[in-house]
């Protein structure tokens, strides 16, 4: 698909996709801009349409450090310590939630030798997946590969 197309179909869904940057000091640990966020997301979003996996209408992409992502995982998930990626689905009128602690996709890019825009995506992709009402196996994988590769495509990372 040409880029053109891409961005086209990406620009429809502009509305659908809003990241909350919440640590300013930790904005040097993302390997990707709020612009190049936003399209992967809005691609994500349309690779979930296209698989006709339950996709949110709009997501909220809020970027943390391990201490705040410690403390969704302990009060939602009653799991102790942080996490790479937490989601909340989200209802009639309410987004999808994703939050991503960039203390651990720094972290996880060391322990597993990934770039970090591509780890980035990979996070990104599996939160999707779980947006839209998967749990692990194999069709997770199958979306979060279809949603990663999309998304990797359009920002030729």
């Amino acid at each position: 698909m040409a880029l053109a197309k891409v961005h086209t179909q990406a620009a429809r869904c502009a509305e659908r996709v809003r990241i909350l940057p919440h640590y300013a000091a930790h904005a040097w640990l993302l390997p990707l801009n709020r612009r190049e966020l936003a399209l992967a997301l809005r691609i994500m979003l349309r690779a979930l349409a296209d698989a006709e996996r339950g996709a949110p209408d709009s997501v909220e992409l809020h970027l943390l450090d391990d201490a705040a992502v410690s403390a969704a995982n302990r009060r939602f998930m009653n799991c102790i310590g942080p996490t790479n990626v937490l989601s909340f689905p989200g209802g009639e009128d309410l987004p999808g939630i994703l939050l991503l602690s960039l203390d651990t996709l720094a972290r996880e890019c060391l322990l597993y030798g990934q770039e970090p825009a591509e780890h980035a995506l990979r996070l990104l992709a599996h939160g999707m997946g779980h947006l839209a009402g998967l749990d692990h196996g194999p069709a997770m994988d199958r979306v979060c590969a279809a949603c990663f590769d999309a998304a990797r495509q359009a920002l030729r990372v």
